[in-house]
């Protein structure tokens, strides 16, 4: 199983920079190349799901980083293998559509492909990956792969803001849900899927059902931003500014179900999780009617089928929610339920893609009477929406009776009066669905045809009817004979998520049943909208704006790159008494904190005698006394020779303490410092300096003055407890009595400051100088590139004084201009 798995995981990664490299010259054939990773994953995976058993786990390992743990483990189960296969196969079919589709007025065929199949190895590698930290490692490169997808019509603006947002809210999202994982990890002990599914909760330990909540939590919005639940519903009909090869591929049977697939995975963990059931209910089937109000008021076609996309993810989440009600072993029809939505709807985008190409519109209100010209088209897309609206006859029909089967049963079983409010939410977007899949029909392809569907028409290719009708005859296959598929994903159940019982399917009711007379009562309603709508008053409806949250988010994203500017321009670096205030305040408070809470420990640490030298302490007096000559003097030239004044008698003081080579550096550190700013201060015009001196002289100076004064004393006040807590021994030994004892014999030479600097350390000494190095040359570079404009050139002494060769080229282009 090792070397099929494998590859089949890793065939996507292996065959991109391949397609990327020939798509140059291949152009438009370059799909046939790229078809040959996702047909070698789907024969893999189809070879181990033909031995799959009901129950069957296989986990697979190769070392990764050992040191940390993490290996790449793959899990190989009921659940990975059907969702493989969904990627793998859909792949396959998008690949054939978007062969047809990307014609030549397309450009980067091989990026859009090499884009495609990082994202389907991205997707392989999600949902087979049996460690949660891999599970997340691919999670974010399906994110990463999909805004490169979304964005592959970089010109156009929708495209970019699509995938903007289509990553900043799935990345957002994804890193609350690594907080979960992280947190599942530290509680359980391991990242290892099949140990955590084999121990469920009690993995957690002892009393820890707030932690197992708080876990799933977390997990929770991550998979709810993936799948586009309520709050993060939005980014989901935006993203659809991408090519429709990816949006079938991407936004109906793959991506937006990894959310879907992440609960299904966890679920046998998180079951027991008090907040499970009530998150996943309320989220998903509001989520659920919501989506099915938007979808009607759309009238862009992926609009409509991202909307009713977003619906049945919204079922699907409170589908396991009610499966995590005390009273059930589990949940059964969730890969029954899927798999008729990857069909119907995987149809229906391609086919949305084709009306677009051979019309020049999606817009539903422009379009009519594509049955004429496209007859085949419309035969599809009716078996299509009829799967889609439950009707009887399809496999739309299978799930959405075992469905509402599933709902009475939780209504039965005390759900109480969440039962009955999802019930309520779930039957009123049933019946919306109705609705908007009749007008998909009645509105595109009956009536008169239209000047818009007729005014640059041209026929597809034959090619890109192909995977629409291979998913179209699926609905209709499986619709009247369930029990094949029923069958075959008994066999890919999994313990501790579907419960024991067989799946039942029948293409019509065997008898009358409460879920029968909900069905019939939302074909009554549906159609009942439909009617009521019409053409006419359906075009003038539109989504209020309060709903439109993609506004919201877009108006946030504009107000925080405001505030970032706003901030920016606050601390930016050539103010540094707005920014270095807030620094220092926040170290002075922070650590002034922890003194006043830990006092007790700290006290008794600090020396309690000192040895008294006269001449050490008066030169600290001098260094005093300069150091407040900094802030007495009034001219910036004064106040530079106080500070050098300061930092000499800092050397003056290694040399009592018998530091010669600390001293020297002193020396030679302060030397070029006072050399390089005091010719920046010849920089500066005289103006500045007497701007400067007129405020010192101002009453307004004195708060400001106090604040600094007081700001200035409590940093000094820090630095020297920080001084005389250094000098404590915290350690046995000191790593400067290692450097004493080896000086000699490992770096011959008998001054430990020279050895440590050349030879202990010398590695970080040459980096330090390259630095120095690069920064004086930078400087250098500022100084002698500056150019004095017309007007500071006439200022005279008032202006700025230019630089060496800077001056001279400043004057003789000012005189080549006097002269033009």
């Amino acid at each position: 199983m090792l070397p099929i798995l494998i590859i089949a995981v890793f065939a996507p990664f292996a065959w991109l920079p391949v397609t990327a490299f020939a798509g140059r010259w291949l152009g438009p054939r370059t799909a046939w190349l790229a078809l040959v990773a996702p047909v070698i994953a789907t024969a893999l995976l189809a070879v181990l799901a033909s031995d799959a058993r009901a129950g069957g786990q296989t986990v697979v390992e190769l070392p990764w980083i050992p040191s940390l743990g993490l290996n790449l483990t793959f899990l190989v189960d009921g659940l990975s293998l059907f969702f493989a296969l969904v990627v793998s196969g859909m792949g396959v079919l998008v690949v054939l559509y978007a062969a047809s589709y990307l014609d030549d007025h397309y450009e980067s065929h091989g990026r859009f492909y090499a884009y495609l199949l990082l994202f389907m190895g991205a997707m392989l590698g999600t949902v087979l990956a049996g460690n949660l930290l891999l599970m997340f490692v691919f999670w974010e490169l399906t994110g990463i792969a999909s805004f490169l997808l979304i964005g592959f019509l970089h010109d156009k603006e929708e495209s970019r803001n699509g995938a903007r947002m289509a990553l900043l809210v799935t990345a957002a999202t994804g890193l609350v849900m690594l907080a979960g994982v992280v947190l599942t990890g530290l509680a359980a002990g391991t990242w290892d899927l099949a140990t955590l599914l084999a121990e469920g909760a009690p993995a957690f330990g002892p009393d820890s059902r707030g932690m197992l909540s708080a876990a799933f939590v977390l997990m929770a919005v991550g998979a709810m931003g993936k799948s586009a639940q309520f709050p993060f519903h939005f980014w989901l009909p935006n993203a659809m500014a991408a090519p429709t090869p990816v949006s079938a591929y991407l936004h109906s049977a793959t991506m937006v179900k990894l959310g879907v697939f992440f609960v299904a995975r966890v679920f046998p963990v998180f079951r027991d999780a008090d907040l499970m059931m009530p998150l996943l209910v309320t989220a998903g089937f509001g989520t659920m009617a919501l989506a099915s109000v938007l979808a009607l008021l759309s009238h862009d076609l992926k609009a409509i089928l991202a909307w009713s996309t977003v619906t049945t993810l919204g079922m699907l989440i409170g589908f396991y929610g009610m499966g995590a009600h005390t009273g059930g072993d589990g949940v059964r029809g969730d890969l029954l339920h899927i798999a008729s939505h990857v069909f119907f709807k995987g149809a229906l985008f391609m086919c949305a893609g084709i009306v677009d190409h051979a019309t020049g519109t999606r817009d539903v209100r422009a379009l009519g009477g594509l049955r004429r010209q496209l007859p085949w088209l419309a035969v599809i897309v009716t078996i299509c929406a009829a799967s889609m609206a439950g009707i009887p006859g399809t496999l739309g029909f299978v799930s959405k009776e075992y469905f509402l089967k599933a709902q009475m049963a939780f209504l039965a079983d005390g759900g109480g009066s969440l039962a009955v409010c999802a019930l309520a939410l779930a039957w009123l977007a049933l019946a919306l669905k109705v609705a908007f899949s009749a007008r998909l029909v009645a509105h595109v392809f009956g009536g008169p045809p239209t000047p818009e569907s007729t005014a640059h028409f041209h026929a597809p290719a034959r090619l890109m009817l192909v995977p629409p009708t291979i998913l179209a005859a699926a609905c209709v296959l499986f619709g009247i004979w369930p029990e094949w598929l029923g069958a075959g994903l008994d066999r890919l159940a999994v313990t501790g998520l579907h419960a024991t019982e067989t799946l039942s399917l029948h293409a019509l009711p065997a008898r009358w049943a409460p879920e029968v007379g909900l069905s019939l009562a939302a074909f009554a309603v549906g159609g009942a909208v439909f009617a009521v709508l019409g053409r006419r008053r359906w075009a003038r409806l539109s989504i209020p704006r309060w709903l439109r949250f993609n506004l919201a988010f877009e108006a946030g994203v504009e107000g925080l790159s405001k505030a970032a500017k706003r901030f920016t321009v606050l601390l930016r670096s050539d103010r540094p008494f707005d920014y270095l205030p807030i620094v220092m305040v926040f170290v002075v408070v922070l650590i002034g904190t922890f003194v006043a809470v830990r006092h007790d420990e700290l006290w008794p640490a600090l020396p309690s005698t000192a040895d008294f030298d006269p001449l050490r302490t008066y030169v600290a007096g001098l260094i005093g006394v300069a150091a407040l000559l900094v802030l007495a003097l009034r001219s910036w030239s004064g106040q530079l020779i106080a500070m050098s004044i300061v930092g000499f008698l800092v050397t003056f003081y290694f040399v009592l303490f018998q530091a010669p080579d600390l001293a020297m550096t002193q020396i030679l550190v302060e030397s070029a410092s006072l050399l390089l700013v005091l010719l920046l201060l010849s920089r500066f015009p005289k103006s500045a300096e007497a701007g400067e001196s007129a405020w010192r002289k101002s009453r307004q100076r004195w708060p400001r003055m106090a604040f600094r004064g007081a700001l200035a004393t409590g940093m000094g006040l820090i630095a020297t407890l920080v001084t005389l807590l250094a000098l404590q021994p915290k350690h046995p030994e000191f790593a400067g009595n290692y450097y004493l004892e080896n000086t000699k014999e490992l770096a011959h030479g008998t001054n430990a400051v020279n050895t440590i600097l050349v030879d202990f350390r010398g590695l970080d000494t040459m980096f330090e100088i390259t630095v120095l190095v690069i920064a004086c040359l930078s400087a250098l570079g500022l100084l002698m590139r500056y150019r004095r404009t017309r007007d500071e050139y006439a200022a005279g002494s008032l202006g700025l004084p230019g630089y060496s060769y800077g001056t001279r080229f400043e004057k003789h282009r000012t005189r080549k201009e006097d002269v033009s």
